[in-house]
C-alpha cells in the first residue's frame, strides 16, 4: 500500500494571487479569464492577509443590480472585498487532515503557508485526485 502524501507533495506552487490595493474590477476580470472560484491576497512580502472569492464577487454585483450596494464596485479594492478570516494549512500537514478541513467548510482552497509566508495553495481537488492514486 502507499503512503499518503503531506500537502507540500499535491500544493500548486504556482498559483495566482492579488495585492490588497488591486482594484476589485481588475481582480474580477482576472478571475473571470482564468476560470477560478478565488484566490489569495497577499503583501509585498507574501504574508497571508485573505481571500477573494468569486462568491463574495457575485454578492456585491447582486447588491448593485439590486440598488442595495453600498457604492460604486468601480471604486473597490481587493482589501475591500477580501475575507480576512480563513484556515491555512502547512507544507508538512497530511491530507487526510486537510480533507477534513475542507469538509467542515465551504471553501474550495486553502493557503500553504511556511510561518506566515504564502508559499502555495491546496484545494479539494488536489486532494482528491491524490487520494485517486492511493490503492485503497
Amino acid at each position: 500500500m502507499k503512503k499518503l502524501p503531506i500537502v507540500d507533495e499535491i500544493m500548486d506552487r504556482a498559483f495566482l494571487k492579488f495585492s490588497p490595493d488591486m482594484p476589485l474590477q481588475e481582480a474580477m476580470d482576472v478571475l473571470g479569464s482564468h476560470k477560478l472560484f478565488g484566490a489569495c491576497v497577499a503583501d509585498g512580502n507574501d504574508k497571508i492577509l485573505g481571500i477573494l472569492s468569486e462568491k463574495q464577487c457575485l454578492k456585491l454585483y447582486k447588491e448593485a443590480i439590486t440598488g442595495n450596494g453600498a457604492g460604486s464596485i468601480s471604486k473597490l479594492t481587493v482589501a475591500d472585498v477580501m475575507y480576512p478570516e480563513f484556515k491555512t494549512v502547512s507544507r508538512a500537514m497530511g491530507i487526510v487532515e486537510a480533507a477534513q478541513i475542507f469538509l467542515n467548510n465551504q471553501f474550495r482552497r486553502m493557503p500553504v503557508v511556511e510561518g506566515s509566508k504564502l508559499v502555495g495553495q491546496i484545494t479539494r481537488r488536489d486532494i482528491v485526485k491524490a487520494i485517486q492514486k492511493f490503492e485503497l
